[in-house]
């Protein structure tokens, strides 16, 4: 997110982010917040864009905006980089709690891929009423990681196709996975493509 960010705004002249280190300022560990930011460049360069594949791009914006298991897994991961990682330390000393539990709060994240996948869901119905709990774990996992993998894939993608700049044109397409296509958008985002 920091890379994407900061090479975007050094295509458009402002320069590296003085500041990419302080949370108070929006990024430090709040990814979740840059992430927003982030998304919000995206929208604002496809909209004001001319771009050949203006309906993809736009499907994948709408895909990074409406992954339930991906807003999960990024409030998680804030959490635990702000003061989840130390949650049970400060239980441990007894000293004031003020944080979540990065575990409860995975535990939305696995709860929004079994709600958000019907197949998923009907295995953890399976596996409530006897069946083997590994396979399904597996396929949990799996759910919970392509979330994330779709939604590196999708960013880097952005890059390849130049959406930030030139800059993270380079630095995105560097970045893309090898297994990063095909990259599926959300059903309910496809429509728009």
């Amino acid at each position: 997110m920091k890379l994407a960010l900061g090479t975007a705004a050094v295509s458009k002249g402002e320069g590296w982010p003085k500041k990419m280190g302080f949370t108070r300022d929006g990024w430090g560990h709040a990814l979740d917040e840059m992430d927003e930011r982030l998304r919000s460049e995206l929208r604002e360069a496809i909209e004001s864009g001319d771009w050949e594949r203006k309906q993809l791009l736009r499907s994948w914006i709408c895909t990074l905006d409406n992954d339930p298991v991906w807003a999960a897994v990024v409030r998680t991961l804030r959490n635990y980089a702000d003061t989840g990682r130390y949650h049970h330390l400060d239980q441990v000393s007894g000293k004031e709690v003020s944080s979540r539990s990065s575990r409860a709060m995975w535990d939305e994240a696995e709860r929004a891929a079994i709600n958000s996948s019907p197949p998923l869901s009907a295995h953890h119905q399976r596996t409530i009423e006897g069946a083997d709990f590994a396979p399904f774990e597996e396929e949990l996992r799996a759910e919970v990681a392509d979330s994330i993998k779709r939604w590196v894939s999708i960013v880097c993608l952005f890059g390849f196709h130049g959406v930030l700049g030139e800059d993270w044109r380079v630095i995105g397409a560097s970045a893309l996975p090898d297994d990063a296509l095909p990259i599926r958008a959300l059903p309910s985002c496809e429509a728009q493509a």
